[in-house]
């Protein structure tokens, strides 16, 4: 069994059948390991790894010991053992297991770890920060060369998006509610006739995660509910719009939708996180639901009185100058852009 008292648990998981199970990206199982000449942890795939048609979506992870990388690397088989050498444990080691990739194209699960030393859970941070996005907050094909490139999580690095760069330049334990394509009204639809209406972020907002494999016991991630309260943030960065963007275009019934779906989502954030100041952004991949989600914002302002909850809406990034990952997503650069001003905007709030 595993030892859960002895781990910090970071991101959104499910425990399922004894083993612990990483839905959301930047998941994170953390311990301190004492007086250790041994460890041995055994992970385990969904059934992205078994499915040649599935093979760009296997879960990517990277192993940290005492500050240091000792594996990154998608899952190839059904279960995978992970023996990490004793001259890497020498003292104190802090082990942390990361998922990388992101909830909706595939799952790992820690299943084991068999040690001689002692553990220890890894101390929280003092705040919290919770990131509600798509793609863009995944960083989905952020190691990708150029935008000519198609999605791999191969290429889809968490640990290189805007969210975790903020998190860690502020102190704060992040939590990253974000899947690739999703949106507030619709999600991406290369048809603008066809409203897509199955990737949706909101119906998720207060679940474990949204995938299409089932868990061992035969739930889906979006089955499981998230304890909203026990998990509260110090801070909310809400990055959604881009895909909604590909279904709206400039079509002012739509936009209206989406700007009254945007403002009834905040109402959903504040009821689960009464007095956490909320940063709306939107504009990284496309401006032209900027001024609707100013509308939509200020709409709820007005309405509530909430003076918690302000936008920062951003100029579309420079490709040319900056580069771009997979897809035309944006690049290391450009994500690093991204963090700078969500970090100046937060600072300069009142």
């Amino acid at each position: 069994m595993l030892p859960m008292s002895q781990f910090r648990l970071l991101g959104r998981y499910a425990m399922i059948r004894d083993e612990l199970w990483l839905a959301s990206s930047l998941c994170e199982v953390g311990f301190l390991l004492r007086g250790a000449t041994t460890l041995t942890l055994r992970l385990r795939a969904d059934g992205s790894v078994s499915d040649p048609e599935r093979q760009h979506r296997t879960p990517r992870y990277a192993l940290r010991v005492g500050g240091r990388l000792f594996r990154d690397a998608r899952m190839a088989q059904p279960e995978e053992v992970l023996s990490v050498p004793a001259a890497w444990l020498e003292g104190e080691a802090e082990i942390r297991l990361i998922k990388l990739s992101e909830c909706t194209q595939s799952l790992l699960a820690l299943t084991e770890v068999r040690t001689d030393g002692f553990l220890f859970p890894l101390p929280a941070r003092p705040r919290r920060i919770r990131f509600i996005g798509d793609s863009i907050t995944c960083g989905y094909g952020v190691e990708a060369p150029d935008g000519s490139s198609s999605f791999s999580t191969a290429t889809e690095n968490a640990e290189k998006s805007y969210a975790a760069l903020v998190a860690d330049a502020l102190d704060m334990d992040p939590e990253l509610i974000a899947f690739s394509g999703h949106g507030i009204v619709s999600g991406f639809t290369d048809d603008p006739a066809r409203r897509n209406l199955r990737e949706l972020v909101p119906p998720y907002y207060d679940r474990v995660g949204r995938g299409d494999d089932p868990l061992p016991d035969g739930r889906y991630p979006q089955d499981i509910p998230w304890d909203m309260d026990s998990h509260s943030p110090d801070q909310i960065i809400l990055n959604l719009g881009t895909n909604d963007l590909s279904w709206c275009r400039e079509d002012p019934d739509r936009i209206a939708l989406f700007e009254r779906e945007y403002a009834a989502f905040l109402k959903v954030i504040r009821q689960h996180s009464p007095g956490t100041p909320v940063l709306c952004v939107l504009g990284i991949m496309g401006t032209g639901l900027n001024e609707a989600v100013a509308r939509a914002v200020e709409a709820y302002r007005a309405a509530t009185g909430d003076a918690l909850i302000r936008t920062l809406l951003l100029p579309e990034q420079d490709q040319e100058r900056d580069g771009c990952g997979a897809d035309f997503h944006p690049s290391e650069i450009t994500q690093r852009r991204l963090a700078q001003r969500i970090l100046d905007a937060l600072s300069a709030a009142p």
